[in-house]
């Protein structure tokens, strides 16, 4: 996904201010849902963000363009990990790496809920490979 730079991301010193990258983000991460999982709405799918980290690589100006590549790293019982990369224009730098992880949630039992199995077949789909949360790695 591609998103032009607006005056309003960028802060004194003249850069786009770290606050707009999870704005970004966000965008990246709601497109890639709906158009995935055909929603008409992203304010309909019981998801909740969780946990995000970006790394910062190189400051984006006013005007360039920001392409954000997304993928589902891996799907958990309830929670679903993102990666993102983003690069500038004119000369696709490196601008950012980030990790998310979103929660399945139900807001009315206020408690995770299971990720639906449609939702696991069509990002394994797209994604092209077995999407299974590996097993974690104890010191």
């Amino acid at each position: 996904m591609s998103l032009e730079v607006r005056f309003r991301d960028i802060d004194a010193l003249r850069h786009v201010n770290n606050a707009s990258f999870f704005t970004y983000l966000e965008e990246a991460r709601i497109h890639y849902f709906i158009d995935l999982l055909h929603a008409e709405a992203f304010e309909r799918l019981p998801l909740i963000l969780a946990a995000v980290q970006i790394d910062f690589r190189s400051p984006i100006l006013f005007g360039q363009v920001v392409d954000i590549g997304t993928r589902v790293d891996w799907i958990g019982t309830t929670s679903i990990s993102m990666s993102h990369r983003m690069t500038a224009s004119p000369d696709d730098r490196l601008v950012a790496e980030a990790d998310t992880v979103l929660v399945c949630y139900d807001y009315q039992a206020n408690q995770p809920t299971p990720v639906p199995e449609a939702w696991r077949s069509a990002f394994a789909a797209w994604e092209g490979r077995d999407l299974v949360r590996p097993a974690e790695v104890k010191p």
